[in-house]
């Protein structure tokens, strides 16, 4: 297998895992809800940097929006959650760090919240066709973030040590047959 094809592969299974984690919901505001997708995307970021993350999170938050019926959010998803994946990812791997340290980790997914958190206001100002309606979200779209940072920061740690002994924490770094 290629090096390509296994790219496609781990990009198309942290979408999968993207987008059960953004099941794992509660409604919130107007329309809005605190969901576990975030925790995900960060994990994937601080684990594998933006190259694996962006993309994934993209996927895996457009194809929830598409599953569930919020086809009108779902490009709005695939670019403001691609975006977040990927500045977090890369500021977390910024200068050879590889979400080893853990206040750039801190840093990169305030960043990637911040973004995800202007993104969304101006989705839902488009779609609900309200400003006002759209800043209502604002604290699920705060909670959904802190949840994910809460979650992921620690999720990292242990996954990163299971990875290493295993050999799966460098995927660019794996010998292809």
């Amino acid at each position: 297998m290629n090096k390509n094809t296994k790219y496609v592969i781990y990009v198309g299974m942290f979408s999968a895992l993207c987008t059960v984690a953004t099941f794992i919901k509660v409604p919130f505001g107007n329309g809005a809800m605190v969901h576990l997708g975030s925790a995900m995307i960060f994990t994937l970021s601080i684990l594998f940097g933006g190259k694996y993350s962006g993309p994934a999170g993209a996927i895996g938050s457009a194809f929830f929006d598409l599953l569930l019926g919020f086809s009108p959010y779902t490009l709005w998803s695939f670019l403001i959650k691609g975006i977040a994946g990927a500045l977090a990812g890369s500021i977390s791997h910024f200068n050879g760090n590889k979400g080893k340290n853990l206040i750039l980790n801190i840093f990169a997914l305030i960043i990637a919240s911040l973004w995800t958190l202007v993104g969304y206001i101006g989705a839902w100002t488009v779609v609900i066709g309200s400003y006002q309606a759209a800043l209502l979200n604002i604290p699920s779209s705060l909670m959904s973030s802190a949840l994910g940072m809460i979650v992921a920061l620690p999720l990292s740690m242990v996954l990163r040590k299971a990875l290493s002994k295993s050999g799966h924490l460098d995927l660019d770094a794996q010998t292809y047959n």
